[in-house]
């Protein structure tokens, strides 16, 4: 049985960090991952990362921003951790590696990034998100981390009220292997996949929601979720960074006129006009890069992008654009330390909620929060696994291999993952989209039970657990599912508007009611709301 201080589940750059942060705070390491750490979904974040480096910024004018965003339900304790770090984070990754670009005076360059006040983005022309994560992979690989890539995390091992581990199975070896830790960080990312389209990785699942949901973890405001405003859409998603409007990109009507102003507009706000203008008969909406100076050296990665999924060359043309799907504010239930309420599980990066976001991220914030708060939490777990010491994992994997066994068990019942996910998807993307109602979000809860009902009947044809993706698909598909109907009880829960959570048939902002965070706990199998405060 493998042993280690601290287990971090998932390898995208909240997960490397943290497990970097780990390992240099003294603790042995080993990082689990269902697929190889640069296939995650954390270089599909083109525009940058915020920092307060310029001299017209400051740490409380960063933190501000941060609470304008999050629209009322930002905690106090994480907004002033992540402006009071980030710069210090952000010179790191530059010194390790990160090849951001530079103003005329050769420092670090900034850009503007949503509603920010400020330029204050760092960035790598637009393929930031790349460049962080190759960088935090080499020093990862410096660290000798061993890595078990290619891993799918079946469930977490409890004894005695904590946290001692996790069951895996290795596609390559189509085993079951148990990993004993003195402490467990969960950093699977989010779980976007709930949706079609969206932008994140086919590999969102909310693996990670689920594996700490099922020891009783709370999942919080699961209802805000960003859909990302300047984004091609057809069989293929193209996103293109709203950095290019900072910079003289429009967004226009067929016939060519602006029809939504960018300044000042949060990210909700933003996809909420361009929503609203493709509904009002003027035609889709498109964004025109041609304004924007030096386009091809300041968008590369757009422009590359567009013209592969979507063959329009947007140096000549403008791109019909749509708000799709993007990222949660909501996870796991954790504090500033990334701390759980099971004794030495964690939580870090897009899975978690430890209060920074509130209703709507603040553009850039991103990678930011997943290397500021990869490395307090990584060094937290180091910390509890070294108090905690030497725990044997009590679990088996004997309910795990049941599991699987009876997945690929008896004949198929005609259905399909596919058909299953591309509905569900549908469903959230009609239902629990830009806006919604009580009418709609009622629709979705019964529509995602029967979609239940089919996942439990359907059976994997394919015996074998060596690389049986389909088997590790219909876990995932079973997390969705889970997890579709948690968001759907928290929506229609929250009768107001706020943030990323626009009700037509309840259009204003309720302070009186509704100045609180929702919470979703799994209770005799089912999900069951409840609210708490937001800290001050």
């Amino acid at each position: 049985m493998p042993q280690f201080d601290v287990l971090v589940i998932g390898g995208g750059a909240s997960g490397l960090r943290a497990a970097i942060a780990a390992k240099r705070a003294g603790a042995s390491v080993a990082v689990l991952s269902k697929v190889h750490p640069l296939r995650t979904n954390s270089a599909l974040s083109p525009g940058g990362l915020n920092a307060p480096l310029g001299g017209d910024d400051s740490a409380e004018k960063f933190a501000q921003d941060i609470r304008s965003a999050g629209d009322g339900l930002c905690d106090t304790e994480a907004v002033n951790i992540l402006a009071a770090d980030a710069a210090r984070e952000v010179i790191w990754l530059e010194r390790v590696g990160v090849p951001f670009n530079r103003d005329a005076d050769g420092r670090i360059d900034r850009r503007a990034l949503g509603s920010s006040s400020v330029h204050r983005a760092a960035y790598a022309d637009d393929r930031t998100g790349h460049m962080v994560l190759h960088v935090l992979h080499e020093q990862f690989q410096r660290e000798d981390i061993p890595c078990f890539s290619e891993w799918f995390v079946t469930s977490l091992i409890q004894d005695g009220g904590a946290c001692t581990g996790a069951v895996a199975l290795g596609h390559r070896s189509g085993q079951l292997e148990t990993f004993a830790a003195g402490a467990v960080v969960i950093a699977t990312g989010g779980a976007t996949q709930l949706y079609r389209p969206c932008t994140s990785a086919v590999g969102t699942t909310g693996d990670g929601l689920m594996l700490a949901y099922d020891l009783g973890v709370g999942l919080v405001d699961l209802e805000m979720v960003q859909f990302h405003p300047t984004v091609y859409s057809a069989d293929r998603t193209a996103l293109v960074s709203e950095a290019a409007l900072s910079e003289g990109a429009q967004l226009v009507n067929e016939s060519g006129d602006a029809v939504v102003d960018a300044a000042g507009l949060s990210r909700a706000q933003l996809a909420a006009e361009v929503h609203k203008a493709g509904q009002n008969g003027g035609g889709p909406v498109s964004l025109d890069l041609r304004p924007v100076a030096d386009l091809a050296s300041r968008f590369p990665g757009a422009l590359e992008v567009v013209k592969s999924m979507a063959g329009i060359d947007a140096t000549k043309d403008a791109v019909p654009v749509q708000p799709v799907a993007h990222r949660p504010m909501g996870g796991i239930e954790t504090n500033a330390a990334g701390e759980t309420s099971v004794a030495g599980l964690y939580a870090v990066g897009e899975c978690a909620h430890n209060g920074l976001n509130g209703a709507g991220r603040l553009p850039g914030n991103t990678l930011t929060e997943a290397v500021v708060f990869g490395k307090r939490v990584g060094e937290a777990a180091a910390a509890h696994a070294k108090s905690a010491g030497a725990r044997e994992a009590a679990g088996s994997a004997a309910r795990d291999n049941e599991r699987l066994a009876e997945i690929t068990s008896g004949g198929s019942s005609g259905d399909t993952l596919g058909t299953i996910h591309r509905e569900l998807g549908e469903l959230m993307s009609a239902n629990l989209g830009v806006t919604r109602t009580d009418a709609g979000l009622a629709e979705a809860q019964d529509k995602i039970r029967a979609l239940q009902q089919r996942h439990a009947a359907l059976r994997v044809n394919n015996k074998s657990r060596i690389y049986n993706y389909a088997l590790a698909g219909h876990i995932e598909l079973g997390n969705l599912l889970k997890l579709a109907e948690a968001t759907a009880l928290a929506a229609r829960g929250r009768a107001e508007s706020r943030g990323a959570h626009l009700r037509s048939d309840h259009p204003e902002k309720d302070d009186s009611n509704w100045k609180a965070h929702t919470v979703v706990r799994s209770q005799d199998g089912s999900p069951k709301l409840d609210t708490r405060p937001v800290s001050a």
